[in-house]
């Protein structure tokens, strides 16, 4: 547990160095390039699953086709044999006229009986052989264009995978070009580049809020989609607990943006906001160091790195920079 000195004062920034102002605006300026990155490859996953959606239609239809010219490639050969049976039959018998067949039938009923029956026979063996063949080239037609689709969208799922690919490999690069500046402005203002004078808050013994590995910069202010960031974020695992920084009451709630977050009403008259948290740990009133929460993602961090998004308000007013306090207490 790391806890400050009994007595610490809250100090505001005032004039910082310049090199620390621009590794400050070039954090800010990666991490917006992470953002841009992550919602395109947001964009590239939906791409990537509705391509392969549309490949196992596609896949679908190339099987029950396929299952459709293996039938009719048996009829071919069925009707195929029968008619080549009924013209090997004919040659053999020679030519059948119609007065060999008026002097073999017995009446004149007979004899129609027999000449429709024998060109029905010929005509139709023949009719069923071009019908099966035509649906024979028919099928196999489609399965090629269908075969052909398959072959496109296979090629269409793989460029878009790759892509997809590259783009995580890119922004991992980013996340870690993000984490070695924001290691290098906290050397900065640990080196006493971060001036400020003194201002009457009390803060009283103070725990700081996650009980684990973790690492954190001064981004107060810093741009956000409609409004200045109101606090600091502290980046940890996944699940990592977070504590009451001071002794209180705890309420929980669950917001838009800030996802499940817990307010921490100090015995010492302060308000502390724990925002993003995976789960919730204690509430009520609580010790300091009692765990009232667990690092996550929830809210406009889905998809982000794990961090707890921690806001202070003296006397329970608008929020101040909590960055003196968060890093005496880290300390």
């Amino acid at each position: 547990m790391i806890m400050a000195s009994s007595l610490l004062f809250l100090s505001s920034p005032l004039s910082p160095s310049a090199t620390l102002q621009e590794k400050q605006a070039e954090a800010e300026r990666v991490r917006r390039k992470i953002e841009a990155m992550k919602a395109e490859s947001q964009r590239l996953a939906q791409e990537y699953n509705a391509a392969k959606d549309a490949y196992e239609v596609i896949r679908g239809e190339v099987e029950r086709n396929k299952e459709e010219l293996e039938k009719v490639q048996r009829d071919y050969k069925r009707a195929r044999t029968i008619l080549n049976e009924r013209l090997r039959s004919i040659y053999k018998s020679g030519e059948v006229s119609s007065l060999e067949l008026l002097l073999e039938s017995t009446s004149l009923d007979d004899f129609l009986s027999r000449y429709d029956f024998f060109s029905y026979i010929g005509s139709r063996d023949f009719q069923i052989f071009s019908e099966v063949k035509r649906l024979r080239e028919e099928i196999g037609e489609r399965q090629r264009q269908l075969e052909e689709k398959e072959t496109q969208q296979m090629q269409t799922l793989a460029s878009v995978n790759a892509k997809r690919q590259a783009l995580e490999a890119s922004l991992q690069d980013q996340q870690k070009l993000l984490d070695s500046l924001n290691k290098e402005i906290l050397e900065l203002l640990t080196q006493g580049l971060y001036y400020g004078t003194p201002r009457s808050t009390p803060i009283g013994n103070f725990v700081f809020p996650v009980q684990g590995p973790c690492s954190f910069s001064n981004d107060w202010h810093a741009p956000r989609t409609g409004h200045l960031h109101q606090g600091n974020d502290i980046f940890a695992a996944m699940g990592t607990p977070c504590v009451a920084c001071v002794s209180g009451t705890v309420n929980q709630g669950e917001g838009k943006n800030a996802g499940l977050y817990v307010r921490l009403v100090g015995d010492d008259g302060n308000v502390y906001y724990y925002m993003h948290l995976q789960r919730f740990g204690a509430t009520g009133h609580v010790s300091a160091g009692t765990v009232i929460g667990y690092v996550g993602d929830t809210g406009n961090a889905l998809g982000g790195p794990p961090h707890l998004h921690f806001e202070f308000h003296p006397g329970g007013g608008p929020a101040v920079n909590p960055y003196p306090i968060l890093l005496a207490a880290y300390r």
